[in-house]
């Protein structure tokens, strides 16, 4: 079998590297260029998505890479996106995926002995199964079904960065937060004190890309400050000694996709079931896909995989999904709710047995 596998986030090297742990040949396709580096913020990987990378072989590499070179207090380990996607994509190198850059998805054409994919630019590619994981504004997921749901909307604005030189409280690599009546400000500290923040502005109308893309540094720091101006006193220090860039994002989520498959196309991760950050669960899900996916495509014909993936995941990531949506709403109150996170953080995949 030989997947093609659209995304080179989280989702697309971890599933390659499943893949390839059952024999699969597996070509990652990547919209980005080889050189773009710029992979924005930082993640808080859950003990689930620990464990499933566990599975993956993966769990001690990504935890060296991550701020404390450990799972923090909590169990959670912190890690730059950059730094996650790049252990990924060379475990997926290393295990014999092919990589391609600059290979915009733009359509599939599905036969009855495989699928070709074709691209914004370079040839077009055969394969057996093309998996979708292509992120919140999935492509994939529109050839699957043209009438597939829009994302949706979450009134706040997601910002963010690195700084330096500031005493921030609290244990390294443990998550903190500091809820206001503007705003929400979150953060982590390394054993050096380095600070990784993100900030939730109640943001009432959408921005398109061209008006987060202008949004002025200084103008967005203005507006940080005041947000949380009864904050903290480290917390206006921590934002005005940022030296990255804000990275400002609109929230979005996706409740629910009707249709995860079709033919020989199937969805994974946030093309399937986008939460919003709030839940800190999106990589963990991608993760746990992976796994259950490979798992699928291994104990049963390629015709049957799909659909029992979906079965095995759905009532799960769409829980998770309404749960991100509850917390997001309570943070445009300043309040999150204080709720067991046991069926979430304690789920595991047992990979040895069949499905």
């Amino acid at each position: 079998m030989h997947a093609l596998v659209i995304g080179g986030g989280v989702a697309g090297p971890a599933t390659a590297v499943a893949l390839r742990s059952i024999g699969a040949e597996v070509t990652i396709c990547e919209a980005r260029p080889a050189e773009d580096k710029d992979a924005g913020l930082w993640v808080m990987l859950a003990p689930n998505g620990l464990a499933a990378l566990d599975v993956l072989g993966l769990k001690e590499a990504v935890l060296r890479e991550s701020l404390a070179g450990a799972a923090g207090p909590s169990g959670f380990a912190p890690i730059r996106r950059a730094g996650l996607y790049r252990v990924l994509r060379e475990a997926a190198a290393a295990a014999g995926a092919r990589i391609v850059h600059d290979r915009k998805l733009v359509a599939a054409d599905t036969f009855a002995d495989g699928v070709v994919a074709r691209f914004a630019e370079g040839p077009a590619l055969s394969g057996d199964l093309l998996v979708g994981c292509d992120g919140i504004h999935s492509r994939t997921r529109t050839l699957i079904d043209p009438d597939a749901p829009r994302t949706r909307y979450v009134p706040l604005l997601n910002l963010g960065g690195f700084a330096s030189g500031v005493d921030a409280p609290g244990e390294p690599a443990q998550l903190q937060f500091v809820p206001t009546p503007k705003g929400f400000f979150g953060y982590t500290v390394s054993g050096s004190r380095e600070v990784w923040w993100f900030a939730n502005l109640p943001w009432g109308a959408e921005p398109t890309r061209a008006e987060l893309a202008a949004m002025d540094r200084a103008a967005l720091t203005a507006r940080l400050l005041d947000t949380f101006s009864a904050a903290p006193r480290f917390v206006s220090d921590v934002i005005r000694a940022t030296y990255t860039d804000l990275y400002a994002l609109a929230t979005h989520d996706l409740p629910t996709v009707p249709v995860w498959s079709r033919d020989r196309l199937v969805l994974l991760g946030d093309a399937a079931h986008a939460t919003t950050p709030t839940s800190g669960q999106g990589s963990s899900m991608a993760l746990e896909d992976a796994v259950v996916l490979a798992k699928c495509l291994r104990d049963l014909p390629w015709s049957q995989a799909p659909t029992r993936y979906e079965q095995l995941r759905r009532t799960r990531v769409e829980s998770i999904v309404a749960l991100g949506a509850r917390a997001s709403a309570a943070k445009l109150n300043a309040d999150l709710p204080d709720n067991s996170l046991d069926w979430v953080l304690d789920h595991r995949i047992d990979w040895p047995s069949r499905v």
